[in-house]
């Protein structure tokens, strides 16, 4: 996936891990990225600097795990400064408590360790973006309101426009339609979703992809592995997993990149499908 580096440049995060050569590996990539990161060894620490600079930082990253003060209840306190924060959970707990008590407490993505440098990127750009045209909409629309105080009829418009706006934005996929190259699967390879810069590289349309397998894109000559050897291995490990790949666009055209393959879960625990990124070279 090929992500926007004057985007990336904008963005301002707060990163809170408490394993030094974890925190150390992230930072070094991430003030390459990014236009500014504040770091903190634990909760507590994370809960000074975000009081300290929240009008600076756009999204807060955090371990749940820590000592002082774990992840979880320092984003708690963080809501009650300002509950206009995304957060990106990191951890190696997948324990179901631990998973409702980030729900309970807002936090829009939960990554399991060890992750991929990329994946949390991806996550933090997409949740910053989500945010930032929340933000837009609602400003848009209360300066609307302003202008239009004498008409009620107008006003009560503007207001029912203002929720369904912010009903459709808890979803991202429009922010990721722009500028990300994937699709999604269900747990047998069959194509569900693609996003539009998809069908722009590979010049299909939603009819011509949805519901099909997705070994309808490999390129016959590629001497990768198979996708269904890539959905064992992920499977069998249960991480996130990456390859080189030819893919055949419409009218035979040669897409080559990287794929990366995420599985999601359903409420069991069990693969429901699988999330692709491509990485165009």
């Amino acid at each position: 996936m090929k992500l926007d580096t004057k985007e990336l440049k904008t963005i301002t995060v707060l990163y809170v891990e408490d394993d030094e050569m974890i925190r150390t590996q992230t930072k070094s990539v991430f003030e390459k990225v990014f236009k500014n990161i504040f770091i903190a060894v634990d909760g507590e620490e994370g809960l000074s600097v975000y009081k300290d600079n929240k009008d600076q930082i756009d999204i807060v990253v955090t371990d749940i795990n820590m000592p002082k003060l774990n992840g979880l209840d320092m984003v708690e306190k963080i809501n009650d400064v300002s509950g206009n924060v995304p957060v990106v959970v990191t951890t190696a707990h997948t324990d179901s408590t631990f998973l409702m008590n980030a729900i309970n407490i807002n936090v829009d993505k939960y990554i399991a360790k060890p992750f991929q440098i990329k994946e949390l990127t991806i996550a933090i750009v997409e949740n910053v973006l989500k945010y930032r045209r929340i933000n837009n909409m609602e400003t848009l629309a209360k300066n609307l309101v302003q202008k239009t105080t004498k008409d009620e009829d107008i006003n009560a418009n503007l207001n029912s426009k203002v929720k369904a706006f912010e009903m459709q934005n808890n979803y991202s996929k429009a922010i990721i339609d722009n500028f990300v190259v994937t699709f999604k699967t269900d747990k047998n390879g069959i194509i569900k979703e693609v996003s539009d810069k998809f069908l722009r590289f590979f010049d299909f349309s939603k009819e011509d992809i949805i519901g099909k397998d997705m070994n309808l894109l490999r390129y016959d000559d590629c001497d990768a592995e198979s996708f269904q050897k890539l959905m064992l291995k992920v499977i069998h490990t249960k991480k996130t997993t990456t390859a080189s790949y030819q893919f055949k666009a419409k009218e035979s055209k040669v897409v080559v990149c990287d794929l990366t393959l995420t599985p999601f879960y359903n409420e069991n625990q069990l693969i429901d499908g699988y999330t692709i990124y491509l990485d165009i070279l």
